[in-house]
């Protein structure tokens, strides 16, 4: 890969942090710097504000241009940052109006998880949102900046730990990019985001700029960030921002993604996560997907249990059941809208008998042990024995707290002296519950 690293002459952090490299490069770590080991990387120069450098610039077959600068704010603090390049709406700070430039998500993510190593004590880490020029570079390109005032710009700790972020950074890691809405300057969930999962941003939008947004811009977003997904940080905008942005999203078939669901994903490949979820919404379109194990690729398949069955098993219990999923691998639970369990797993179709096996056994199994059940044919009848309020008044035990007494197996003594006792005030009941298949399992 060919990679051009540029700087402005006027511009005291840049130079400070091609300084920073030039030094490094002459001290390498063992194993050399990965930039350097696996690219061909050349160095160049801009004698103007780098938001007015010009495609001319940058070599005519490079792969990625990775540009040096500052970084200042009206509410200065002392940070190391990535961003992108680009302008939602004017062009008040070079590149032109309405035009995004060339993303490169997989190495911002790098740069970004490599400030987190090497950050100087006093100093944050951050995504900054997509703003400023250039815009018409030929290449994907982001920039890497020291901030914010001119103390942190020549400071050397600060400096050296963005060099080293650079010829540190080797996104080997396959990741999910994606495009952001939501948030300030710094792009705070966005940087948890891609610091704490596989999620890679592209272009950010601001808050401010959502309300004036439209399919055009979100669909310039997604190409120049190769993004396959959405993350829409709804906490950052009002609800009619982030249903103008949902109902954007869905009108260009673009999907959206939860930091939740970034987490839950792991090291899963995107397309068995999207294949399964599809497959979920089709049961249920506000079911949510937990995962347990390894998933592996193929045709989605469900296990549906008898919602009484699986009450009576898992109900309260569910503690028990996810570490039955955690031991056999491979399987999802969901929950509906109420974020209760669902009596549904999802699996592979290959998988699907053996997985059901399991669970219809172990089913079985809990409810034994706190009552008892006789099964035939594809029948399970489970007899318990539960209080009887009428008995217990026929008895004279009063409503109220002695009913409590008897519902947790105590005894009690009537004002009249006689005592009486759980099983004086008990009946049983008998239930029967049909489960296809079950002959095949008990």
């Amino acid at each position: 890969m060919k990679i051009d690293i540029i700087h402005s002459t006027t511009d005291i952090a840049g130079t400070n942090l091609r300084a920073a490299m030039d030094e490094l490069i002459q001290n390498p770590p063992e194993g050399g710097w990965p930039l350097l080991t696996k690219h061909t990387i050349t160095f160049r120069e801009w004698n103007d504000r780098i938001i007015n450098a010009d495609d001319a610039i940058t070599s005519p077959d490079t792969d990625l241009v990775i540009f040096l600068a500052r970084h200042a704010s009206v509410n200065p603090v002392p940070v190391l940052t990535v961003h992108p390049a680009g302008n939602f709406t004017t062009a008040d700070l070079g590149g032109n109006p309405h035009e995004l430039g060339l993303a490169a998500p997989a190495w911002m993510r790098a740069v970004l998880r490599n400030h987190q190593k090497y950050v100087p004590e006093g100093f944050r880490v951050s995504y900054e949102i997509t703003h400023h020029g250039p815009t018409n570079i030929h290449a994907p390109y982001f920039f890497v900046e020291v901030g914010s005032t001119e103390t942190e710009w020549r400071n050397r700790d600060a400096v050296r730990a963005a060099a080293t972020s650079v010829l540190m950074a080797d996104p080997e890691e396959e990741i999910i990019p994606l495009i952001g809405f939501g948030g300030t300057h710094y792009a705070v969930r966005q940087t948890a985001i891609a610091l704490e999962t596989r999620g890679a941003f592209g272009h950010m939008m601001h808050t401010r700029n959502i309300a004036g947004t439209d399919t055009a811009m979100i669909q310039q977003m997604i190409e120049k960030s190769g993004a396959i997904a959405a993350h829409v940080d709804k906490k950052a905008m009002s609800k009619p921002e982030a249903a103008h942005i949902e109902g954007l999203l869905k009108e260009l078939g673009i999907p959206e993604v939860t930091e939740g669901d970034l987490h839950k994903i792991g090291t899963m490949p995107w397309k068995i996560w999207t294949d399964f979820l599809s497959f979920a919404q089709e049961i249920d379109p506000a079911v949510k997907l937990f995962p347990h194990g390894e998933i592996g690729a193929g045709e989605p398949a469900s296990i549906i249990l008898p919602g009484d069955f699986f009450g009576e098993a898992f109900g309260g219990r569910e503690d028990v059941l996810f570490a039955e999923l955690d031991r056999i691998g491979g399987v999802f639970h969901l929950t509906g809208k109420s974020g209760k369990v669902l009596p549904i797993l999802l699996t592979t179709a290959s998988r699907r008998r053996d997985i059901a096996g399991d669970l219809i056994a172990l089913s079985i199994q809990q409810i034994t042990r706190t009552q008892g059940t006789t099964v035939e044919g594809d029948q399970i009848t489970i007899t318990r024995r539960q209080f009887d309020a009428r008995l217990a008044r026929t008895q004279g035990v009063p409503s109220g707290p002695l009913f409590g007494k008897l519902v947790a197996g105590e005894s009690v003594t009537l004002p009249d002296g006689r005592t009486v006792t759980p099983e004086m005030v008990t009946k049983t009941v008998q239930s029967t519950i049909h489960i296809p298949g079950l002959e095949n399992y008990s």
